[in-house]
């Protein structure tokens, strides 16, 4: 019987987190910061920061191993569940914990103009693309990623994902961070990405999710989806 009160209990906490509908507003807009105007520059490629960006890729592709590959191509989704399931456990699922991922999914869309035309306006070439050699460790991914490089899209997520889901566990924060660097240094580490463009989506994660904390709309969804953590036993 307690068992079964207990299965019922969980339901019934997913029924109401998956219930729950996540602000129509945007957490965030290009009218609340101007994160292009706060970003430094990336190096140029032949500069001495830039020729030790090339290096520190290759220096990572160097003694490649089959696990480290693999781990590298594990972190190519872009989500909460990748990102953070390595510290959360095997029980954080889209299925468990649906409003989580919704509410990040929303996160990052809201955000994205703080990554999408800073990477049209300097344009900057993958590494892959500058230096052909880079490539062949991981031509599947090479040949499938578009795009210039600066900031980078995946440790923009990676880190606002450290960030907001940080505060709400705070006994996971650190762990979440050290998760958030190995997730863009196995971006570096494919060739898709320069350790500055990793920085840069520090810093932009950095200034979008410390804007988005001041919204209502933000904090009422944040509010909700720590719940939905809480009830599911993760805190």
């Amino acid at each position: 019987m307690r068992k079964l009160a207990l299965m019922s209990a969980t339901a019934l906490c997913l029924a109401a987190s998956s219930a729950f509908a996540l602000s129509e507003k945007p957490y965030i807009t290009k009218d609340d910061i101007d994160i292009s105007s706060l970003l430094p520059s990336p190096p140029t490629e032949t500069s001495p920061a830039g020729q030790l960006d090339l290096q520190i890729v290759k220096d990572l592709q160097k003694n490649m191993t089959p696990e480290r590959a693999k781990a590298v191509r594990g972190d190519l989704p872009q989500d909460v569940y990748t990102i953070a399931g390595p510290v959360l456990g095997p029980a954080f699922t889209k299925d468990k914990f649906p409003l989580t991922g919704e509410f990040i999914a929303k996160v990052v869309k809201d955000a994205s103009f703080g990554v999408g035309p800073v990477k049209q306006k300097y344009m900057k070439a993958r590494p892959f693309k500058y230096s052909t050699e880079l490539a062949t460790a991981f031509e599947d991914i090479a040949k499938s990623t578009g795009g210039a490089t600066y900031p980078s899209g995946h440790s923009t997520t990676a880190f606002e994902v450290a960030l907001i889901l940080g505060t709400m566990l705070p006994s996971k924060r650190d762990a979440l961070y050290e998760r958030a660097y190995t997730y863009s240094i196995n971006r570096v580490t494919s060739g898709a990405a320069y350790m500055s463009d990793a920085e840069g989506g520090h810093i932009t994660a950095t200034l979008a999710v410390y804007e988005m904390m001041k919204k209502p709309e933000f904090r009422a969804d944040y509010e909700a989806v720590r719940a939905e953590l809480n009830k599911g036993g993760i805190n």
